[in-house]
């Protein structure tokens, strides 16, 4: 039976790599982005990539969903409920960050929640846990979180979440990615016993539009990104790793909050309040329902 894998964020760089890596090897895959444009190029592109490969399209699709808005994340997961009875593997890979030539803008979504933290953290524990249901049904299945070096310095600010009074872009964009591995570990400890195994890694400083208008410098290309990706849904040899953080190929251990549990807790209940998943508890597994 053909895999069917969630790629979101993958319309560009290394999430449209990691689909059409996907792809190649015979999955479904379904590209999601935010642009209807954007989509239907990047769709077009990993059928040729798959059609390439395999000497035919095979089943690829796409959903689009502006992920700054909690209300299409949730729409996002309806759809792949109501769509699909399967799912094999779901990559978090949107992600944002606050571009050079406007450092000192502090961007807010339509949910009233700083950028960074809704789309590179809530968006995703959202989908994840709206999504947990298929995962577990497809079982063996995988989750792979798309985190950054980032984390390793980052800290939650629990006085001051959204950055209001101390807004600085790389305390933001790490604060969210930090978020996004401790979730990953909590999701893990939590499914344990379900075979729904779930990582988070930094793909490497890949020359994608993200990383060029931000960090600079960016040693490797993107494809280089796109095979970590692919290797945390598809290696045999990982198929029961769950709760690990990769620095590009290699394991290594994340920022210590990330092994709290305590902290992990109490991040797991904001995030329930702030994403909007508790008030949808009836799509969601009893498990992930409490802090």
């Amino acid at each position: 039976m053909e895999k069917l894998a969630l790629v979101t964020g993958s319309t560009d760089g290394i999430g449209r790599g990691a689909a059409k890596l996907l792809a190649e090897q015979g999955w479904h895959v379904v590209v999601h982005g935010r642009d209807p444009r954007k989509v239907a190029d990047a769709l077009a592109d990993v059928r040729k990539a798959a059609r390439a490969a395999k000497g035919t399209a095979g089943e690829i699709t796409s959903v689009t969903a502006d992920l700054s808005r909690l209300e299409e994340v949730h729409a996002l997961a309806d759809d792949m409920l109501r769509t699909h009875g399967r799912l094999d593997a779901l990559v978090n890979n949107a992600g944002v960050a606050t571009p050079n030539r406007s450092a000192r803008t502090r961007r807010v979504t339509p949910d009233g929640y700083q950028l960074e933290w809704q789309v590179n953290f809530l968006a995703a524990f959202a989908l994840t846990l709206r999504l947990t249901g298929l995962l577990v049904a497809s079982a063996p299945a995988r989750v792979v979180n798309v985190s950054s070096v980032a984390q390793g310095w980052g800290a939650i600010h629990w006085d001051d979440l959204q950055l209001e009074r101390r807004w600085d872009r790389m305390t933001a964009y790490a604060q969210s990615k930090l978020a996004l591995t401790a979730f990953t570990n909590e999701y893990a400890h939590r499914l344990a016993g379900r075979e729904v195994c779930a990582n988070s890694l930094h793909p490497g400083m890949c020359s994608t539009k993200m990383v060029r208008s931000t960090f600079v410098f960016a040693p490797h290309r993107t494809r280089y990104g796109a095979e970590n990706i692919t290797r945390l849904v598809t290696d045999p040899g990982l198929r029961s790793t769950s709760g690990a953080y990769f620095n590009e190929r290699r394991r290594i251990e994340p920022n210590g909050f990330a092994h709290d549990p305590a902290g992990r807790r109490r991040l797991w209940d904001v995030a329930l309040a702030q994403s909007g998943v508790a008030d949808r508890a009836d799509t969601v597994l009893p498990e992930l329902l409490t802090a």
